[in-house]
């Protein structure tokens, strides 16, 4: 709690005869950059909205699911500590909701047998595809969109800023090495 009542009597703009202006400008920098990162909640909202909607548009993309017969066995390969699943697609048939059959690989479990039925999902041309996204993942997506762009903007004004106050630090340290340089001279000087 200290530390903040330290930066807020830093950079509050008052009165104060001892403030420089690079000071002053200093704490209006801030106080833009404080702006910025607030300002870029609500581009990082939009975007997380726009990656929610996106998903949820893609959807199932003309995917459905189907039951899959497999016709074989889900291949194992022998290794001489055991038996090991070699692969997870297996050739396998079903049936469209149109009544069409199809056959294909498919994903299978480890060691289903020929016959057993497994769900699969299919697009719109009856080929396995992925399935679609689940509302859980589409939040994520969105939350993780969200964050990043809002993350991004919130450094890229931490480093406009850090930049902004080189500069300043830089004409500082010029005019403080000016006032040296004069007052050093005026020392030098014989005194009448």
């Amino acid at each position: 709690m200290r530390r903040v009542l330290w930066w807020v009597r830093r950079y509050w703009p008052d009165g104060n005869p001892l403030r420089r202006r690079s000071d002053r400008l200093e704490g209006a920098g801030l106080a833009v950059a404080l702006l910025l990162v607030l300002g870029s909640v609500w581009p990082a909202v939009a975007a997380g909205r726009q990656a929610h909607d996106a998903a949820v548009r893609a959807g199932d993309g003309g995917r459905m699911r189907v039951w899959a017969t497999l016709l074989a066995d889900t291949p194992v390969t022998s290794l001489s500590f055991g038996a090991v699943v070699a692969g997870k697609t297996t050739a396998a048939w079903w049936t469209m909701p149109s009544g069409e059959q199809r056959t294909g690989q498919v994903s299978a479990p480890a060691l289903a047998k020929a016959g057993t039925q497994v769900p699969i999902w299919v697009d719109a041309g009856g080929r396995p595809a992925l399935a679609p996204p689940d509302r859980e993942e589409v939040r994520v997506t969105a939350v993780v969109t969200g964050m990043m762009v809002w993350t991004v903007a919130a450094a890229l004004t931490a480093v406009a800023f850090a930049a902004f106050r080189w500069l300043l630090d830089r004409s500082r340290y010029r005019a403080w090495d000016a006032a040296w340089a004069a007052r050093t001279r005026e020392r030098r000087r014989p005194r009448p």
